[in-house]
């Protein structure tokens, strides 16, 4: 059978409001005692969710604004930016250093991670004369504000995803990762 046109389903019955039975299809549970509003993102808000998920971590004496950590032997931090402060961002660094003579090898390997996938997004930086650092990053918007569950989930989802980037990379270069740190 060929269509000419859009097919019409119905009639459909007729419903009175409260028999309407409307699920979100990705609608997560809310944790006891979490708030159900969007309330405006802050470093404490920040904090509270590191607390709640169980991490450890400490605030930069250096930059009031970021909090650190370590997860798995990387280390992580934790900031607000944009100019609204509303902007999260969860950022980690690799465990090795590497020479800068290797900068296109390690170019090469990030992008190929960031064309494959949509997050995190990873990059090489220059750390000093000779040497490269390699990062992870996830940026999750809440400038409208967000709800406790979205916040942990950003930071757990900013986490496992940073942390398979680095393990992808380690299986990459193999017994190559003895190479570097020299």
């Amino acid at each position: 059978m060929v269509s000419s046109g859009p097919m019409i389903l119905g009639p459909f019955p007729s419903r009175s409001q409260d028999e309407v039975d409307v699920t979100a299809p990705n609608e997560s549970p809310t944790a006891t005692g979490s708030r159900t509003a969007l309330e405006p993102m802050s470093l404490e808000r920040v904090e509270e969710s590191l607390a709640r998920l169980g991490y450890a971590f400490v605030e930069d004496e250096e930059h009031p604004d970021v909090l650190r950590a370590r997860f798995d032997d990387y280390r992580f931090q934790f900031m607000l930016t944009g100019d609204e402060h509303g902007v999260m961002q969860t950022r980690g660094r690799w465990n090795h250093t590497v020479d800068v003579s290797r900068k296109v090898e390690m170019v090469k390997l990030c992008n190929e991670w960031n064309m494959n996938r949509i997050w995190p997004k990873v990059y090489v930086r220059r750390e000093s004369e000779g040497l490269l650092g390699v990062y992870g990053e996830l940026a999750a918007d809440f400038r409208a504000g967000a709800l406790d569950d979205q916040i942990d989930n950003s930071i757990t989802c900013g986490l496992s995803t940073v942390i398979a980037f680095f393990h992808s990379l380690e299986e990459r270069l193999g017994a190559e990762l003895d190479e570097l740190d020299d």
